[in-house]
């Protein structure tokens, strides 16, 4: 007879096509869109940038240099104090080692213009700015790093505000050059000779490796299971308005007339919605490894993992009908679908890795049934072993085992209007 009432259950979510739909089409979509739509945010990529940016100089740096030196030497500093004399023309140091440098050639064209020109660049909106070096300006650069003059001079930037990003990324790369002639200055006027060039070949010798790394996963992984775990808790929702409807319709009043045991529909329900959670992954994992190739390379830990959300799943479901059967009202079911999903969906993780945020968003998610199954997949997808995450199924298997033993002591008796 359990299986009579079983069998029921799934036929009549076999008879529902919209019900299908929504439990197994639905995620489909979600893991499409979101996995494409975010890649760049999952995956650590960074967005191609093709920056055009116009040159305008004002005077010969030449010049300057040489008129600087000429001062210094009537000063009496010997031109070797300052080395190299192409050393001093910092600007043609940006225009060149740092605009039109290997670092930046893929993604930023630079034009040197001249100064009846600039008129039209500014109003050209394919540049996303323009670069103005004052009269002067490495000639008084010079004068305060030789401490003969405090009032340091500035390049003059035109960014084109509706360029976003690209205009942000001009101003970023600016910024740092202006940090690296900030430290030569600084260390020219404390006598230390450390040449910039230097410092920063000594900052990258070496090797970084970074040591206990998971393997990184792509989007199309983390929102399989994230978008998977999500849904399968609407499994729950979905058999306990069958069941509520077959409270209003009389059916489960015929069957307690037929001396049935109540408990027989207890454990129908429990059952039905455990194997249909069950299902419902096994179909989402399957489909991603078909279209995304999303795959589990120990398939034991995959089975166990999801038998036992499954269970935490059927412990939700008999939960949400025992406590609709008392209170006779499929309001409770609602509330879950339209809010307690969400917001344990929202901590979980489903819909972004909030757990990269704290170590306490990380512990609170894996309070949580669909946040302790994403987590465990995640660490199955990353190489990890059953025995890693068995603390994660204990987890999911005891929170399904708390659900059954409220539902039971809420399931109301025979005879009992409530």
């Amino acid at each position: 007879m359990l299986f009579q009432l079983i069998k029921k259950q799934l036929l009549l979510l076999w008879r529902n096509p919209v019900q299908i739909f929504l439990l197994l089409g639905l995620p489909i979509i979600l893991i499409v869109i979101l996995s494409m739509a975010l890649a760049g945010f999952m995956e650590g990529g960074s967005p191609e940038l093709e920056l055009k940016v116009a040159w305008l100089e004002h005077g010969d740096e030449a010049e300057q240099v040489e008129r600087f030196m000429n001062e210094m030497e009537a000063l009496g500093v010997p031109a070797e104090a300052f080395g190299d004399q192409g050393q001093l023309q910092m600007v043609t140091m940006l225009r060149e080692d740092v605009f039109q440098g290997q670092d930046l050639q893929e993604m930023l064209e630079l034009e040197v213009i001249q100064a009846d020109e600039k008129a039209d660049i500014l109003t050209d909106s394919s540049y996303s700015g323009l670069i103005e070096v004052p009269e002067n300006f490495t000639y008084d650069m010079l004068q305060v790093i030789s401490e003969q003059s405090s009032e340091a001079p500035e390049l003059i930037v035109h960014v084109n505000q509706e360029d976003g990003i690209y205009s942000s990324v001009l101003s970023q790369i600016l910024e740092q050059f202006n940090e690296m002639m900030a430290t030569q200055t600084f260390l020219q006027q404390n006598g230390l000779d450390i040449e910039i060039e230097a410092m920063q070949a000594a900052a990258s010798a070496g090797e970084q490796v970074q040591v206990n790394q998971a393997d990184p996963i792509s989007s199309q992984e983390y929102y399989t299971v994230a978008m998977a775990v999500f849904n399968g808790l609407y499994v729950a929702s979905t058999i306990g308005f069958f069941a509520m409807r077959e409270r209003q319709y009389q059916v489960f009043d015929r069957i307690i007339v037929g001396d049935m045991s109540r408990w027989l529909y207890f454990l129908s329900i429990l059952i039905s919605g455990t194997i249909i959670a069950f299902l419902q992954l096994l179909f989402l994992f399957g489909f991603s490894y078909l279209v995304f190739q999303v795959t589990f390379t120990d398939v034991l830990a995959l089975l166990v993992t999801t038998f036992s959300y499954a269970i935490a799943v059927g412990g939700i479901t008999v939960l949400l009908t025992a406590i609709s059967y008392r209170l006779q009202t499929e309001s409770i079911i609602g509330f879950f679908t339209g809010i307690v999903t969400s917001v344990l969906a929202f901590i979980g993780g489903s819909f972004f890795p909030i757990g990269e945020l704290s170590e306490t968003f990380e512990r609170l998610g894996n309070l949580t049934p669909n946040g302790a199954g994403l987590t465990a997949y995640i660490q199955l997808l990353r190489g990890s072993g059953i025995q890693d995450i068995s603390n994660y199924l204990i987890f999911m298997a005891g929170f399904g085992a708390a659900m059954i033993l409220i539902a039971a002591m809420s399931f109301p008796k025979r005879g009992s209007k409530r």
